[in-house]
């Protein structure tokens, strides 16, 4: 588990309770899960050449727009940049040929006998194949406030990809990808001509998220986010918010547990997600799940508190993980926690 230092600003839930913001990175599964046997990858470009708004790719060219093939150029230099520097596979190769034979700009999904072709002449174990690739640019002007100009720059992008064993079977259904990103400027970016800079880092831009967003679905990857626990103005409950600063969260856990048994029902409810949060940073999920339920179990009601909000969000997000423990164990190919490496469990 990884994480970062709590926030130094804390956000007041009472008059006596304070909530210290955090961030943790958790790895989660991917979305395909690979046999183990397979060790080496091609990524092949059976896309259609289509014709996004209108605009051919040479009428791009006489803008200086970067055309469609020069941008799925790059989104596949990037996935296959972005899947070796996970070191998940031994090796990830691009096929240097186009394979799409298709008409009338229809995705046509690989034959198994093409799959098994190109894996058998670049030794690969399994195949990676982009059968829909697209992304189109708009812009938008406009006034607001009487006096105030706006433009926003967008980009839109769309990928299907398919996933082959080398026998040309299929690991899963596509895997489909819609992303959006957008620019905000008072300089008017309503001459195309005069904005073919900011245009193509848009969509460069765009395309490199989307080589991104799509290795997670083939390699378990990290994710970034936020975390919280409760402190007080006790003397017990300020050197336990001083150990998880230090990220001694055995230390911390030993506090709150004690402070638990006496605790009110409210305080009890922060105590009991605080403890959760030490055994998800010491990577025992199972007993954080079971913390936060006790949390969830000791809400009132239909509450709709600041805390039951935060009480709830956090068992969606522990559940989540718990559920993909055996999957992302799988992929990675790791052993389940022992139940000695955690804190105090529930009881």
């Amino acid at each position: 588990m990884k994480y970062a230092l709590p926030s130094i600003i804390p956000v007041y839930l009472s008059a006596c309770a304070t909530v210290n913001v955090m961030t943790i990175d958790i790895r989660q599964p991917a979305s395909v899960s690979f046999p183990p046997e397979v060790a080496n990858v091609i990524i092949v470009d059976n896309s259609p050449v289509l014709d996004i708004d209108g605009e051919t790719e040479a009428s791009d060219r006489e803008t200086s727009i970067l055309s469609l093939d020069s941008v799925r150029t790059v989104f596949l230099n990037s996935l296959k940049q972005f899947m070796e520097g996970e070191k998940y596979f031994n090796q990830v190769e691009l096929y240097p040929y186009k394979t799409y034979n298709g008409s009338d700009a229809e995705i046509t999904p690989l034959p198994a006998r093409k799959v098994q072709s190109i894996c058998h002449e670049k030794d690969a174990d399994a195949l990676l194949s982009l059968d829909l690739f697209a992304v189109s640019a708009s812009l938008e002007t406009g006034n607001i406030a009487h006096f105030s100009n706006y433009s926003i720059l967008g980009a839109k992008f769309g990928a299907i990809m398919r996933v082959y064993a080398k026998d040309g079977s299929q690991y899963s259904a596509p895997i489909g990808l819609v992303d959006s990103l957008f620019r905000q400027e008072t300089a008017d970016w309503g001459r195309k001509k005069s904005n073919v800079d900011e245009i193509n880092s848009l969509i460069m831009e765009i395309s490199l998220v989307g080589a991104d967003k799509l290795t997670s679905n083939f390699i378990p990857s990290w994710r970034t986010t936020q975390r919280w626990y409760y402190s007080d103005n006790s003397s017990e409950m300020k050197q336990a918010a001083k150990y998880a600063r230090q990220g001694k969260w055995r230390e911390a856990a030993d506090i709150w547990s004690k402070l638990y048994d006496d605790g009110k029902p409210a305080k009890k409810i922060r105590l009991a997600s605080n403890i959760a949060l030490a055994n998800e940073c010491l990577d025992d999920i199972e007993n954080a799940a079971k913390w936060i339920t006790l949390a969830f179990d000791m809400l009132p009601e239909k509450s709709r508190s600041e805390l039951a909000i935060q009480v709830i969000a956090y068992k969606r997000d522990l559940d989540t993980r718990l559920n993909d423990i055996p999957k992302l164990n799988k992929q990675l190919g790791t052993e389940d926690i022992l139940e000695e490496d955690s804190v105090p469990g529930y009881r």
